[in-house]
């Protein structure tokens, strides 16, 4: 029937299957796959809410496979703007974005980024503006207690000036009750 492969022969179709097999996935595909256990670990952590974690296991992921950097970056961002993050940070969200969009243009996370690279940067700078509205609350509530001693100050000027107009007005009384009673002069 047919002929029997020789040893040789059957590692060359092997090798030749992987030829054929890096060259559909391509070098970044190799790693994407060698990649996804770490992935897996990683969105593991990520689900039992260890922000830290994940965030840690994705950089070492980029760490040791930079073709696939773009999944892992967009992850960490997620995890730096995440709501139940207690250490989020939105300006690191944005930046890590902004690091995704640049590093990577044809990422198919290049258009969600952008998306959360207008909203962080739309939320920084109302943050911002709170912050200022803030600490100029701060500011004031730090200047009442010496505006409150100005007022008092203040009032205490305006009882001392009513009671020397009240004077005033009692000498003013007594002149004119003198002159009403002093004889005309000729």
């Amino acid at each position: 029937m047919g002929r029997k492969r020789t040893r040789e022969g059957k590692h060359l179709h092997l090798f030749l299957a992987c030829l054929i097999l890096i060259g559909i996935l391509g070098c970044g595909g190799v790693q994407g796959l060698l990649a996804r256990p770490d992935a897996w670990q990683a969105d593991q952590q990520l689900a039992a809410g260890n922000f830290d974690a994940a965030a840690d296991q994705y950089r070492e992921i980029n760490r040791l496979y930079p073709r696939t950097a773009d999944d892992g970056l967009f992850k960490i961002g997620c995890i730096q703007a995440h709501p139940r993050n207690p250490k989020k940070d939105y300006a690191k969200a944005l930046e890590t974005f902004r690091q995704l969009v640049a590093e990577h243009p044809r990422s198919a996370h290049r258009a969600p980024a952008d998306t959360f690279i207008a909203i962080l940067g739309e939320l920084a700078m109302r943050e911002k503006e709170l912050a200022n509205r803030e600490k100029e609350l701060a500011n004031r509530e730090k200047g009442a207690p010496a505006l409150k001693r100005q007022v008092d100050a203040l009032e205490k000027q305006v009882d001392a000036l009513q009671k020397q107009i009240e004077q005033m007005k009692e000498i003013d009384r007594s002149l004119e009750e003198k002159r009403r009673t002093m004889p005309p002069r000729k």
